[in-house]
């Protein structure tokens, strides 16, 4: 708890409100309260987010976004750094067919937001001097029963042959580009948003809404607030299990019930904006997650897939 509080009074100071006459009038629990007030305001994070370039998310740490255009066949690679975005490559690119991938041959290539898992060497010269594979199928793509694999960023055949202009699903470059851009990735930090057609920009207005509505999630978690948790849920809520709504529900109702202390800290926060065809104003976001319970801890990356309804979050998946 002592840790939380001292987590708080720094937000303060950072976001400053007359928090030393409130302080000396009522105490430390009341700057807490009224903090707890900022973070739980659309408002307030809007603001905090004012002057920070989200078009493509938001992101506590340095993260290297490649943004992919299927329609018009254009990566562009992204440093997204303290709220700034600089353009750091383009290139023209050849992709898999139109639409979402949803079985193995298909020749599509996934729409969606994808890690980049490993950097490495092909053993087939069809596929150029390197590769950079993509985190499909992700959890998002498994609960929906999408199928295939082998997703990659590659260059073209050794040779210099090729057959045709449509790949098998990855996104392909000329090799000499390729190797130009290999100097500027990390993968270890880097994401690809990977859209159909036009490009749609994330605004503050939902990045700030996401945060107000993630804080106000975990006020009703910590404080076994069962009915305010689970309206942050989707009716076709599933957990990276399978588990649907009414199971995990019942679990989590008797969970609350025992009505334990709990402390929850997130932090490291990744959101960014998920392109589909079938839902709108959808979200992968992702938090490093400290919860601390008498008879249960957990230290590591949470992922919510999740989206904005009514000015509402509602949380698709959750790992």
């Amino acid at each position: 708890m002592k840790k939380v509080v001292l987590l708080l009074v720094a937000f303060a100071f950072l976001f400053s409100s007359d928090y030393e006459s409130i302080y000396l009038k009522s105490g430390a629990n009341a700057v807490i309260k009224e903090i707890e007030k900022n973070i739980l305001s659309d408002e307030f994070w809007t603001k905090k987010l004012q002057n920070l370039d989200v078009r493509y998310g938001y992101y506590d740490s340095k993260m290297l976004l490649n943004v992919v255009a299927k329609e018009s066949k254009k990566l562009e690679l992204f440093e997204y750094l303290n709220g700034v975005l600089t353009l750091k490559f383009t290139s023209d690119v050849l992709v898999g067919k139109k639409g979402d991938k949803l079985v193995e041959g298909d020749l599509k290539t996934p729409i969606g937001v994808y890690q980049l898992t490993r950097r490495f060497t092909p053993n087939d010269p069809y596929l150029g001097p390197l590769a950079f594979s993509l985190s499909y199928p992700n959890l998002y793509d498994k609960l929906n029963k999408r199928t295939g694999s082998g997703i990659w960023i590659h260059g073209l055949p050794l040779n210099g042959e090729r057959d045709n202009d449509v790949t098998k699903g990855c996104v392909v470059m000329e090799n000499d580009i390729l190797i130009q851009y290999d100097k500027l990735i990390d993968y270890t930090k880097s994401l690809a948003i990977v859209y159909e057609d036009d490009i749609k920009y994330a605004s503050k207005d939902d990045i700030g809404l996401l945060f107000a509505e993630i804080f106000r999630w975990k006020k009703a978690w910590q404080e076994n607030d069962i009915n305010a948790y689970l309206a942050f849920y989707d009716k076709n809520f599933k957990r990276y299990d399978g588990l649907e709504l009414d199971k995990f529900a019942s679990s989590k109702r008797a969970i609350f019930s025992k009505n334990e202390q709990k402390t929850i800290i997130f932090s490291d926060f990744v959101i960014s904006p998920y392109p589909n065809s079938s839902i709108k104003d959808m979200f992968r976001i992702s938090f490093y997650e400290d919860y601390k319970a008498l008879n249960y801890k957990f230290q590591g990356i949470k992922t919510l897939y999740v989206k904005l309804e009514n000015k509402k979050m509602k949380i698709l998946i959750e790992e």
